[in-house]
């Protein structure tokens, strides 16, 4: 099985370009089966999260796997969405997820936002200490507006090695004007996810033609999905992380990062056409009501009226989600 293909983050840390989120559908649930549907397939980077309640269950499905831990990647986002900010403590939950996952310490340890954990500055400082301590092997952050990682660079000994974010051609121009540009020059690798939201939650785009156009100069040989998973990986050059619990969806979606594939690349011109489509109707999904990541990042301040929306106050005991 040829294995996907993998980056280097700015303090050493090889990671997998590709992950396989454990959260959208898959949170709250017993994720054992899906997991393990995912190592068969392939998979060998596991994005989990505290706030997601399964990692008992993914780290039961990993340990048992057979598979040597050194062969597996795990990131893992940390902070409630229930709970206070203000009382966000970094080791309470790195020592949750730890038990709950099974393993002595985690590849790449994020902070899930810059609304969960009170004081940035702190909690930085806390992941920096569990990072010397090879609790994590890699820190990082997740939703992170640019404000919130200029403060961290304004204190920090260890940089942020990713920040996780929605990224897809309608956001694109949210990160532009700062955003991109910050984590490029201290080389703060960019982890992608929604990168198919043109496809799931906003057909009729504008993207959707441009995709469909340059499927057909491609030969036909890829899926739009495909097609977008590319897009998203090389104008970030980081790391994309997809969901499903779909054996065949899983087949697909590995297929652009495989080591084999490599020079598939999306062309500049291709890329370019995407961008641009993607610039016609801006908007983010995840940001923009309830928990409002990144608030005001990009001057976005709305979704279109006819994104549908599961991230609604009073759903899920007043999550939201």
């Amino acid at each position: 099985m040829s294995s996907i293909r993998t980056i280097t983050l700015n303090d050493g840390v090889e990671i997998p370009v590709l992950a396989f989120g454990t959260g959208t559908a898959q949170a709250w649930t017993d994720t054992s089966s899906v997991v393990r549907l995912a190592l068969q397939k392939g998979y060998r980077h596991f994005d989990c999260a505290w706030h997601y309640k399964n990692g008992v269950y993914t780290g039961e499905a990993l340990k048992n796997s057979g598979i040597p831990r050194e062969e597996i990647f795990i990131t893992c986002k940390i902070g409630s969405f229930d709970d206070d900010p203000v009382k966000f403590d970094t080791r309470e939950f790195v020592d949750v997820v730890l038990n709950d996952l099974q393993v002595e310490f985690i590849d790449l340890l994020v902070l899930h936002a810059d609304i969960l954990v009170g004081s940035i500055t702190q909690a930085w400082k806390a992941m920096e200490e569990i990072k010397k301590e090879g609790l994590a092997h890699s820190i990082g952050v997740s939703n992170f507006s640019t404000k919130s990682l200029e403060e961290i660079l304004s204190i920090c000994e260890i940089k942020p090695s990713i920040n996780q974010i929605e990224f897809h051609p309608y956001s694109l121009s949210t990160y532009l004007p700062t955003l991109l540009p910050l984590c490029n020059k201290y080389d703060i690798k960019i982890a992608v996810y929604s990168s198919l939201m043109s496809l799931v939650r906003h057909r009729g785009g504008p993207v959707d033609e441009a995709v469909e156009r340059i499927c057909h100069e491609r030969g036909m040989k890829e899926t739009g999905g495909q097609v977008l998973l590319r897009w998203a990986q090389q104008i970030t050059d980081g790391i994309v992380i997809i969901t499903t619990n779909k054996p065949d969806r899983m087949e697909e979606q590995i297929l652009p990062f495989l080591d084999d594939k490599s020079d598939d690349r999306l062309c500049q011109k291709h890329l370019d056409e995407i961008s641009v489509a993607g610039a016609q109707r801006p908007f983010r999904f995840w940001g923009t009501n309830w928990p409002y990541f990144m608030k005001g990042e990009g001057g976005i301040k709305a979704c279109p009226e006819d994104a549908t929306h599961r991230n609604k106050p009073g759903l899920n005991g007043g999550r939201g989600w």
